[in-house]
C-alpha cells in the first residue's frame, strides 16, 4: 500500500521532501559555468537613472535594440511585455496642448510613432517577443512558431493557460519568434520552467528555446511525446530531454554578475563589439521596484531573466537534470527494500546492531544520488522514500497500540488543557493589553502644564492587543515631538513589533538627538534599526513631526502613513501636502524627506491610522476619507482637541454600529495655541 501511495503521489508531504532533496544536489554541487553564449541587456538601476524611470518610451527602446542589432547578435529574446501603446508618442503628447496649431499637429502626427518605430527595429533583427500565461477567456488568434509533433498529441501533457497577457498586435507581427514567458513558483521557488506550454490551445516554446531556434535558423521546432508524456523538445539535431509536460528542471549555477551588461552602456556605446557578436541576447530588468526576484534552488534571489539565461548555459554546456519516467519504480523499489529491512531484519537483530544498519542505509542512499546526479545528471528521489516509510510506519504503530486504550483518557486530558490553556492565554493577553496600554503616554497629561498646545490621542486595538501606536513628549522646552503609526497586520505579533519600532524610534532620538540631524535622517536611521533583525516581515506606517510652539512650525516625515488632515473654522478641510516615502522595514537605508508646515492658531492637525477609513459595517462598506472629512466639518473656537477627537470617534463608532472592528482605531489631534 505505501509503494501504491508513493507511485500516485498522494502521500502528503513527499513533494516537500523530494524538491528538498532536488534543491540539496544543487546546493552541494551547483553547475559550473563552463560557456558564456548569453549575454543579458540589464535595465540596471543605472539605466533609469540616466534615461529616465519605466516604463521607457518605446522610440528608446527601439534604440536599445537598434544599438544591440549593430554588433550582429545570434538573436535577440526581450523578455518585457508590451500590451499598451505608448503614451509618449508626440503626436500623442501635442495632442495634450490645446493649444497646438492644426498645421503642427498633423505634421507631427504624419510621423511614425513610438511604437511603429520600435516595431520597424524589431522587424530588422532576429528578435523574440514574449507573453505571459494568465487565467481568463480563450484568446484571439495569436502569432505562433511552426511546431512538428512526433509521436502523438501534445496538448493534453503541457502546462495551460486559458488566456495571455500579449504584446500590441504591430510588435507581434514585426518579430522573428514568439514565446512563453511564464513560469510557476514550487513554496516561492522557481525549479521548472516550461520549455513548451499552450495558451488558448496554441502551443508556444520558452524563451530560451525560441532564441536557439532563430539563432539556428530552424524554421520549427519540435515535440517528441511517448507514452508518459512529452519526452524531448528541439529542432534540427538538437534535443532536449524534458518532464512529461514539457519542462525542465533548472541545473542552476551561483548568480555572476557577468553575465550582465548595463543596458546604459549599449545605449552609449561604450562595450566591445565581442560582448555581444554572435551571442544570445538577453534583455531584461533588475531595476529596483521594475521586476520581483525569484529564488533558485539554491537560495539566491535572481532576476527572472537571469533563470532564461541558465536554461541556455546548460543546454549548451550539456548540463540539463532530467528525472526520467522510471525513477519513481526505483525510488518505489528503494522503499520496497527498506520495508523488508525494518520489517523482518531490525526485529531479529539486537539493538545496539539497528543504528549502524540504518545509518549505514542512509549514507549508501545519499552516495547513490549524489552520484546519479553528479555523474548522469539524474534526479533520484533518495529521501523522501525512506523518510516517508519511517514516519508513517511509526505513525501506524502508536496510533494502532494507544488509540484503544487511550482514547477516553486522552479526551478528557485534552479537554482540561485546552481549558487551562485558554485560561493562561486570556490571562496573558489581559497583562500584555494592560502593558501595550501603559506604554502609550496620556496625552492631556504629558501637556498638562503647557498652555501653547492642546493635544489629545485615542488608541483601541481591534482585537486584545494590536498594532497601532503613538507617542508624544517635549524634546526640550519649545518643541514638542510626536508620532502616530501602523504595524501591518493586527492581534499578537503586531503588538510585539509595535512594542519593538516603538522603542527603537524613541531610542534613536533620545540618542542621537535632533539638534545636527533632521527628521528624514531621524526615521531613515530608526528605519535601518528596526529592518535590522525582522524575519516575519513585517512594516511599519508611520507619520512623525516636530512642533515648534514658539512659532507653529511644524517639521515632519511620512512613512507609507495616511496623509493626515488639517481642519480649520470656515475652512475646507485639506490634506497635508508632502511626499511619502516607503513604510518603515520595506526598503533598507532609504532615505526619507523632511517637510515643513507652519500651523495658524486656528488650525487642528488630526492624525489618524487606517483603522479610521477602512472600518467597515455589517454591509463591508467602508467609513473612507470622505466620511472622516465630513465628521471633522463645522469647527469653531470653542473647539479643543478633546472634542474634535470625540467627533472622529463617534462618527466611526456610529458608522460600524455592532459590526466586529476590522483593525486598530488611532486618532490624534494637535491645536497650536499660540
Amino acid at each position: 500500500m505505501l509503494v501504491l501511495f508513493h507511485l500516485s503521489s498522494l502521500v502528503p508531504f513527499q513533494s516537500f521532501l523530494r524538491t528538498f532533496n532536488f534543491d540539496l544536489y544543487q546546493l552541494v554541487m551547483p553547475r559550473e559555468r563552463q560557456s558564456a553564449p548569453v549575454v543579458i541587456v540589464d535595465i540596471d538601476e543605472e539605466s533609469l537613472a540616466r534615461f529616465g524611470q519605466w516604463p521607457w518610451p518605446r522610440s528608446l527602446m527601439a534604440r536599445l535594440i537598434g544599438e544591440i542589432g549593430v554588433y550582429n547578435p545570434a538573436a535577440i529574446g526581450i523578455d518585457v511585455i508590451m500590451p499598451e501603446p505608448d503614451r509618449s508618442t508626440p503626436c500623442e503628447s501635442l495632442r495634450l496642448l490645446p493649444s497646438a496649431p492644426e498645421s503642427l499637429l498633423e505634421s507631427v502626427c504624419a510621423l511614425p510613432s513610438n511604437d511603429e518605430l520600435l516595431a520597424q527595429t524589431l522587424a530588422a533583427y532576429p528578435t523574440v517577443l514574449g507573453v505571459a500565461g494568465i487565467p481568463g477567456s480563450t484568446p484571439k488568434a495569436m502569432p505562433m512558431t511552426p511546431v512538428r509533433i512526433k509521436g502523438g498529441e501534445a496538448l493534453p501533457w503541457v502546462r495551460q493557460f486559458p488566456s495571455a497577457l500579449r504584446n500590441l498586435p504591430a510588435l507581434e507581427a514585426a518579430v522573428s519568434g514568439h514565446a512563453i514567458l511564464s513560469a510557476d513558483m514550487d513554496r516561492g521557488v522557481i525549479r521548472k520552467v516550461p520549455m513548451v506550454a499552450a495558451v488558448g490551445g496554441n502551443i508556444l516554446p520558452s524563451l530560451s528555446l525560441e532564441s536557439l531556434r532563430l539563432a539556428a535558423g530552424s524554421p520549427l521546432f519540435d515535440i517528441s511525446v511517448g507514452k508518459w508524456g512529452v519526452s524531448s523538445v528541439g529542432f534540427g539535431d538538437l534535443s532536449i530531454p524534458t518532464e512529461p509536460d514539457g519542462s525542465v528542471w533548472v541545473h542552476y549555477s551561483h548568480h555572476d554578475p557577468d553575465r550582465f551588461v548595463s543596458a546604459s552602456r549599449v545605449l552609449m556605446g561604450a562595450i566591445s563589439p565581442g560582448e555581444l557578436e554572435r551571442r544570445l541576447v538577453l534583455i531584461g530588468f533588475t531595476g529596483l521596484g521594475l521586476v520581483d526576484f525569484p529564488t533558485t534552488s539554491l537560495g539566491e534571489r535572481v532576476p527572472g531573466v537571469e533563470i532564461h539565461a541558465q536554461v541556455l548555459e546548460s543546454i549548451f554546456d550539456g548540463k540539463v537534470l532530467q528525472r526520467p519516467y522510471w525513477a519513481r519504480w526505483v525510488e518505489a523499489g528503494i522503499m520496497t527494500v527498506l520495508g523488508l529491512v525494518v520489517l523482518y531484519l531490525l526485529p531479529r537483530l539486537r539493538a545496539w546492531m539497528h543504528i549502524p544498519i540504518v545509518a549505514g542505509l542512509v549514507m549508501l542512499l545519499a552516495a547513490v544520488g549524489l552520484l546519479t546526479y553528479s555523474k548522469y545528471l539524474l534526479l533520484l528521489d533518495v529521501a523522501s522514500p525512506y523518510v516517508l516509510f519511517i514516519v508513517l510506519y511509526i505513525a501506524m504503530m502508536a496510533d494502532s497500540l494507544l488509540r484503544e486504550e487511550r482514547q477516553i483518557d486522552t479526551l478528557e486530558k485534552d479537554l482540561r488543557i485546552q481549558r487551562e490553556e485558554a485560561a493562561r492565554v486570556q490571562g496573558e493577553m489581559e497583562a500584555a493589553k494592560r502593558f501595550q496600554m501603559g506604554i502609550v503616554p496620556n496625552a492631556t497629561d504629558v501637556f498638562a502644564n503647557e498652555p501653547r498646545i492642546d493635544l489629545d490621542a485615542f488608541m483601541e486595538p481591534a482585537k486584545m492587543v494590536g498594532g497601532d501606536l503613538y507617542d508624544c513628549f517635549m524634546l526640550d522646552e519649545h518643541r514638542v515631538f510626536f508620532v502616530l503609526g501602523d504595524v501591518c497586520g493586527k492581534g499578537v505579533p503586531a503588538s510585539l513589533f509595535m512594542v519593538i519600532s516603538k522603542t527603537l524610534c524613541k531610542s534613536v532620538l533620545l540618542r542621537d538627538g535632533l539638534e545636527d540631524l533632521d527628521l528624514g535622517q531621524l526615521l531613515s536611521r530608526a528605519n535601518v534599526e528596526i529592518a535590522r533583525d525582522n524575519p516575519e516581515m513585517l512594516f511599519v506606517t508611520a507619520f512623525l513631526g516636530v512642533l515648534d510652539l514658539r512659532n507653529g512650525e511644524l517639521l515632519y516625515c511620512n512613512a507609507g502613513h495616511e496623509r493626515p488632515v488639517l481642519v480649520a473654522e470656515r475652512c475646507r478641510s485639506l490634506e497635508l501636502e508632502g511626499a511619502s516615502g516607503p513604510p518603515i522595514a520595506i526598503v533598507d537605508e532609504f532615505e526619507y524627506s523632511t517637510h515643513r508646515h507652519r500651523l495658524s492658531r486656528d488650525e487642528f492637525l488630526c492624525i489618524f491610522s487606517d483603522g479610521v477609513t477602512e472600518a467597515a459595517n455589517k454591509n463591508q462598506q467602508l467609513y473612507g476619507k470622505e466620511r472622516l472629512l465630513e465628521a471633522l466639518q463645522g469647527v469653531n473656537r470653542d473647539d479643543s482637541a478633546i472634542s474634535m477627537l470625540e467627533r472622529v470617534k463617534q462618527g466611526v463608532y456610529r458608522f460600524v454600529g455592532d459590526a466586529e472592528p476590522s483593525d486598530d482605531l488611532t486618532v490624534m489631534v494637535i491645536r497650536w495655541k499660540g
